[in-house]
Protein backbone atom coordinates (compact mmCIF):
# COMPACT_ATOMS: atom_id res chain seq x y z
CA UNK A 1 0.00 0.00 0.00
CA UNK A 2 1.58 3.39 -0.98
CA UNK A 3 0.07 6.40 0.54
CA UNK A 4 1.00 10.11 -0.36
CA UNK A 5 1.08 12.77 1.90
CA UNK A 6 1.05 15.91 0.66
CA UNK A 7 1.98 18.31 3.82
CA UNK A 8 3.25 18.27 7.15
CA UNK A 9 0.38 17.59 8.50
CA UNK A 10 -1.17 15.01 6.97
CA UNK A 11 2.86 13.15 7.77
CA UNK A 12 1.97 14.20 11.55
CA UNK A 13 -1.49 12.49 11.48
CA UNK A 14 -0.22 9.15 9.36
CA UNK A 15 2.64 8.98 12.00
CA UNK A 16 0.46 9.51 14.77
CA UNK A 17 -2.29 6.61 13.34
CA UNK A 18 0.67 4.23 12.90
CA UNK A 19 1.68 4.41 16.62
CA UNK A 20 -1.62 4.25 17.84
CA UNK A 21 -1.77 0.86 16.31
CA UNK A 22 1.25 -0.35 17.51
CA UNK A 23 -0.21 -0.75 21.06
CA UNK A 24 -3.31 -2.72 21.50
CA UNK A 25 -6.11 -3.82 24.43
CA UNK A 26 -8.99 -5.84 24.20
CA UNK A 27 -11.34 -5.89 27.43
CA UNK A 28 -14.19 -8.53 28.09
CA UNK A 29 -16.96 -9.72 30.43
CA UNK A 30 -18.63 -11.93 28.84
CA UNK A 31 -20.13 -14.24 31.58
CA UNK A 32 -22.01 -14.11 34.76
CA UNK A 33 -19.24 -14.50 37.42
CA UNK A 34 -18.53 -10.63 36.73
CA UNK A 35 -14.86 -11.25 36.45
CA UNK A 36 -13.34 -8.40 34.24
CA UNK A 37 -10.67 -9.50 32.35
CA UNK A 38 -8.26 -7.46 29.78
CA UNK A 39 -5.97 -8.20 27.35
CA UNK A 40 -2.86 -5.59 26.01
CA UNK A 41 0.14 -6.32 24.22
CA UNK A 42 2.70 -3.76 23.12
CA UNK A 43 3.53 -4.47 19.62
CA UNK A 44 0.50 -5.54 17.12
CA UNK A 45 3.81 -6.79 14.28
CA UNK A 46 5.21 -9.72 13.54
CA UNK A 47 7.48 -10.40 16.70
CA UNK A 48 8.12 -11.32 20.14
CA UNK A 49 6.06 -9.09 22.51
CA UNK A 50 4.44 -8.87 26.18
CA UNK A 51 0.91 -9.70 26.82
CA UNK A 52 -0.39 -8.71 29.76
CA UNK A 53 -3.85 -9.72 31.38
CA UNK A 54 -5.46 -7.66 34.04
CA UNK A 55 -8.18 -9.13 36.14
CA UNK A 56 -11.24 -7.99 38.58
CA UNK A 57 -13.66 -9.67 40.18
CA UNK A 58 -17.46 -8.21 40.24
CA UNK A 59 -16.87 -5.89 43.13
CA UNK A 60 -13.27 -4.56 41.63
CA UNK A 61 -10.40 -6.37 43.18
CA UNK A 62 -7.42 -7.50 42.05
CA UNK A 63 -7.65 -11.30 40.86
CA UNK A 64 -4.14 -12.79 41.94
CA UNK A 65 -4.38 -16.40 42.58
CA UNK A 66 -5.29 -17.71 39.11
CA UNK A 67 -3.32 -19.52 36.36
CA UNK A 68 -3.97 -18.47 32.69
CA UNK A 69 -3.39 -20.66 30.24
CA UNK A 70 -2.94 -18.62 26.50
CA UNK A 71 -3.47 -19.68 23.25
CA UNK A 72 -2.78 -17.59 20.13
CA UNK A 73 -4.88 -18.91 16.60
CA UNK A 74 -5.18 -17.69 13.65
CA UNK A 75 -8.37 -17.06 11.98
CA UNK A 76 -7.17 -19.25 9.15
CA UNK A 77 -6.44 -23.13 8.94
CA UNK A 78 -2.82 -24.42 8.63
CA UNK A 79 -1.12 -22.56 11.17
CA UNK A 80 0.24 -24.10 14.55
CA UNK A 81 -1.23 -22.33 17.75
CA UNK A 82 1.18 -20.22 19.97
CA UNK A 83 0.95 -21.41 23.87
CA UNK A 84 1.56 -19.60 26.63
CA UNK A 85 1.29 -19.02 30.52
CA UNK A 86 1.14 -16.97 33.41
CA UNK A 87 0.20 -17.30 37.17
CA UNK A 88 0.89 -14.90 40.32
CA UNK A 89 -0.64 -11.76 39.35
CA UNK A 90 0.21 -9.11 40.98
CA UNK A 91 -2.81 -6.52 41.89
CA UNK A 92 -4.70 -8.64 39.33
CA UNK A 93 -1.78 -8.21 36.70
CA UNK A 94 -0.08 -11.23 34.82
CA UNK A 95 2.51 -11.08 31.79
CA UNK A 96 4.10 -13.36 29.85
CA UNK A 97 6.32 -13.43 26.02
CA UNK A 98 3.70 -14.27 23.67
CA UNK A 99 5.24 -14.12 19.97
CA UNK A 100 3.28 -13.17 16.70
CA UNK A 101 4.45 -15.38 14.19
CA UNK A 102 2.56 -13.80 10.88
CA UNK A 103 0.40 -11.01 10.46
CA UNK A 104 -2.79 -11.34 10.14
CA UNK A 105 -6.04 -11.89 11.86
CA UNK A 106 -5.75 -13.85 15.40
CA UNK A 107 -7.91 -14.71 18.29
CA UNK A 108 -6.09 -15.04 21.81
CA UNK A 109 -7.93 -17.36 23.99
CA UNK A 110 -7.35 -17.26 27.79
CA UNK A 111 -8.61 -19.80 29.82
CA UNK A 112 -8.47 -18.64 33.88
CA UNK A 113 -8.27 -20.95 36.09
CA UNK A 114 -9.32 -19.05 39.27
CA UNK A 115 -8.06 -19.78 43.16
CA UNK A 116 -11.84 -21.17 43.98
CA UNK A 117 -12.08 -23.48 41.22
CA UNK A 118 -13.63 -21.50 38.46
CA UNK A 119 -12.79 -21.63 35.50
CA UNK A 120 -13.46 -18.90 32.74
CA UNK A 121 -13.00 -18.92 29.17
CA UNK A 122 -12.60 -15.70 27.18
CA UNK A 123 -11.33 -14.86 23.38
CA UNK A 124 -10.20 -11.68 22.45
CA UNK A 125 -9.32 -10.41 18.93
CA UNK A 126 -5.98 -8.65 17.48
CA UNK A 127 -4.87 -7.41 14.04
CA UNK A 128 -1.01 -8.27 13.49
CA UNK A 129 0.77 -6.25 11.41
Amino acid sequence: MLIRCQSSMQKLILLLLLLLSACARNSQQADDSGVQMEVTVVETAVSTTTLTVTMHDADGNPINDAYLIIKGDMTHAGMTPIIAAADGGTDGVYTTPFEWTMGGDWVITIIANLGDGTTITREFPFVIQ
